[in-house]
């Protein structure tokens, strides 16, 4: 059971692998659908011609004009400094608009006079004839308005890649119109922008005239107030380092940073001296009287310490030395005591001093910083006051620039040199624009040929059924054993038609059209060949080989009874013993094919218990022998599944060397199942291009649930030719076909033993 899905296996796996392009297929598709292709594109040539020669002729005059930018507009001070020429991306695109406009239209109507009375129908040309007549100015306006839209349709704007030109043309009935249209056209679009142009200039200088005359105004009014305030507040200068009041602020900051450094010093000496030990005080130890006294005193102290060495305390000159030393240690406390007071008083002094002159100095300087922010505040204004004198002139000399650049250029009117310029008028047309013959068919055939492959694709998705093995192997996941082609009238398949000999003397001989026996008939022809392909592929489908066979399709006349009978017959081509079984005993067909009788057959031997061997019928075919299915039977379902089915094919074993079962439709009964049970394994038959391979995956499906081996695919009656597949197999027929005349002789001498 599980060598039954080996291949269903490698298949699915080989189907979740990304898929190549197949160009290939592609190519089948369209080569299939060749005629469709042919027939759309035919049809799409035909409405072509149709459309080209009953459409309208007309013709095209082209303009050739060169569109420039000019310099910056009058109104644009910041141009001054700027270059002349600019580049702007959206500039021509504007100008392409603009030539399209209902404004250049309306303007052509008037230049070729072409307006008529207001509400009057337009003509075929499309213009208007005005009215002179008519005093209403709005209907007239009206009539051009209207005049302008078919004008409007027929421009066309092309620019020249890569430069400044432009082709303007128009499309008209008329070939002398267009050209007139054309030309009017250019004309048109160079007076309006010179009207546009020098409108605008006009406007502008109007404009500048005023604003000069205002801002002239406005200066003369800021120069009166600033020369007052500067009068009023004695401003000379907006410097402010050179003004009196800054350069005293400055002096006296300078004068309060210096007396405030020197009270905080002598704020630190005053605090040192007060805390400070007599001994450790500077002054003290610098002192004259101090350090003299202090010198006597280690004298005297020194001299008591020699003599003590000699004489006793309490002797009277060391007594009289002890007391005068005692009277100069406390004459020394008492004159380092009135130093260090002195000094204490006279740094409380300093320091009381440089107090009250830095509190001087910083309320002289908050005054002085009053009357300095003051006048800052007075320059500040005179500068603002001076910086808008100076911008209102600034700005009154651009505009009088301005103002005379504008004039000279409104005297440059009457020159009428714009930045736009023809190149080359147009010219009557002399040949037609519209209908392109070539255009349309070219046009014709792209549509015919995308409809005509759009549809070949569409067919070919839609066909649901099985041409090929690749088909085979990837809808149905079984291999494909054969694909045997169909034969046509022609003759073309059994080898270029053979003729079968009339029933009477000299009636013409028939063309044989049936592909039952073929391989025996014609066994060097082409189908004679695949069949024996097919026979290759079989035998080789399993490893240790098939003896027993059934034969069987999803739906009925899928070509299983032929296969059976070809089979057999390249079978026993082989010198082998074959044994065909027309198991089919629903409908069964074989003796027709082999044309022996029925009377006796399988049912006789599975429901009377015949001898095997008198139901089994010699056939024409060496090697081959046919088991008829007899006469009909009410259940053979039954018969087929039992025991004396199995003996029968017990016996078929023993006595031959492969043994073929004819059986009914899967779909439509179980006796092929059945007998897939008691065999090797089931072929099926697939009916090429005909047969919808969602019936045929039922019928795997119904197989393999039932656990019968399935051991592949043969497509029968394919049409080859018209399926596209014809050209794979060109050379096979040239291969064979130079034994088909060898062979003519002895398939006539079969068919005459078989009538």
């Amino acid at each position: 059971m599980s060598k039954r899905w080996d291949f269903l296996e490698e298949t699915a796996t080989s189907e979740g692998a990304p898929k190549e392009l197949d160009l290939s297929a592609y190519w089948a598709i369209l080569v299939q659908r060749w005629r469709l292709i042919a027939v759309c594109i035919a049809l799409a040539l035909a409405i072509a011609a149709v459309q080209s020669f009953l459409s309208e002729p007309l013709y095209r005059a082209t303009v050739l004009m060169n569109i420039e930018k000019e310099g910056g507009a009058a109104m644009d001070i910041r141009s001054i400094d700027r270059p002349e020429t600019v580049y702007e991306p959206d500039f021509l695109p504007t100008q392409i608009r603009l030539l399209k406009s209902r404004e250049i239209a309306e303007r052509v109507v008037t230049r070729l006079n072409q307006a008529e009375t207001a509400g009057a129908p337009a003509r075929r040309s499309g213009f208007f004839r005005s009215d002179q007549s008519t005093a209403d100015a709005r209907a007239r306006q009206d009539a051009a308005a209207r005049a302008a839209i078919p004008i409007q349709n027929g421009i066309g704007v092309d620019p020249v890649r890569g430069t400044t030109l432009v082709e303007l043309s128009y499309v008209s009935p008329s070939r002398q119109r267009a050209a007139d249209v054309a030309n009017a056209l250019a004309d048109a679009y160079i007076e309006w922008n010179l009207d546009a142009k020098y409108g605008f200039l006009k406007q502008t200088s109007q404009f500048l005239t005023t604003q000069i005359r205002q801002l002239k105004s406005e200066l003369d009014a800021k120069e009166q107030e600033l020369n007052a305030y500067g009068r009023q507040k004695d401003i000379v200068s907006t410097d402010f380092r050179a003004n009196p009041a800054t350069q005293n602020l400055d002096t006296l900051n300078a004068d309060y940073s210096a007396s405030l450094a020197d009270r905080v010093a002598k704020e630190a000496r005053y605090h040192q001296l007060r805390t400070a030990n007599a001994d450790s005080t500077p002054d003290v130890a610098n002192n004259q009287v101090v350090a003299q006294l202090r010198t006597e005193q280690a004298r005297f102290e020194r001299e008591y310490a020699e003599k003590l060495n000699l004489f006793k305390p309490e002797w009277p000159a060391m007594l009289q030395l002890k007391a005068q030393i005692d009277r100069g240690r406390q004459h020394l406390a008492a004159v380092v005591a009135d130093t260090l007071n002195k000094n204490r008083e006279a740094a409380r002094a300093d320091y009381e001093t440089a107090l009250r002159r830095e509190g001087s100095l910083k309320a002289v300087l908050r005054s002085q910083r009053s009357e300095a922010m003051t006048v800052s505040g007075n320059v500040a204004e005179y500068g603002n006051l001076k910086l808008e004198v100076e911008t209102k002139r600034a700005l009154m000399d651009n505009l009088l620039k301005r103002q005379a650049e504008t004039d000279v250029l409104s005297r440059l009117r009457g020159e009428r040199v714009p930045g736009i310029r023809v190149v080359d008028r147009a010219l009557v047309p002399r040949s037609k624009y519209k209908p392109s013959y070539r255009a349309n068919a070219l046009i014709g055939l792209l549509i015919g040929g995308a409809l005509g492959i759009g549809l070949a694709f569409l067919l070919s998705y839609l066909d649901r059924s099985l041409r090929t093995p690749e088909q085979v192997e990837q809808h149905l996941h079984l291999p494909a054993l054969g694909v045997i082609p169909a034969v046509t009238p022609a003759g073309r398949g059994i080898a270029y038609g053979l003729k079968l000999p009339g029933k009477k003397k000299g009636a013409e001989p028939e063309e044989a059209t049936s592909i039952e026996l073929l391989p025996h008939l014609r066994s060097r022809s082409r189908i004679a060949e695949r069949y024996r392909s097919f026979r290759t592929s079989l035998l080789l489908s399993s490893p240790g080989g098939v003896k027993s066979i059934v034969i069987t399709s999803a739906v009925s006349r899928e070509g299983k009874t032929s296969t059976a009978a070809n089979l057999a017959v390249v079978l026993g081509q082989l010198g082998k013993r074959v044994l065909l079984i027309d198991a089919d005993l629903h409908r069964p067909r074989l003796h027709e094919v082999f044309r022996v009788s029925n009377r006796t057959g399988l049912v006789s031997i599975l429901a009377e218990n015949l001898n095997p061997e008198r139901a089994v019928a010699n056939t024409s075919i060496p090697d081959v022998f046919l088991l008829p299915s007899g006469p009909t039977s009410p259940n053979p379902s039954g018969l087929l599944s039992s025991d004396a089915m199995g003996n029968l094919l017990d016996f078929a074993r023993m006595n031959y060397d492969y043994v073929i079962l004819d059986a009914p439709p899967v779909i439509a009964v179980a006796d092929s199942i059945l007998l897939g049970h008691q065999t090797d394994g089931v072929v099926l038959c697939v009916k090429g291009g005909d047969t919808p391979r969602d019936a045929v995956l039922r019928a795997r499906d119904k197989l393999v649930r039932s656990g019968v081996r399935v051991l592949g695919v043969v497509v029968n009656n394919l049409d080859e030719e018209a399926g596209g597949y014809g050209k794979r197999y060109a050379d096979d027929e040239t291969y064979y076909g130079e034994a088909d005349a060898g062979d003519q002789q002895g398939g006539v001498a079969a068919a005459t033993r078989l009538v």
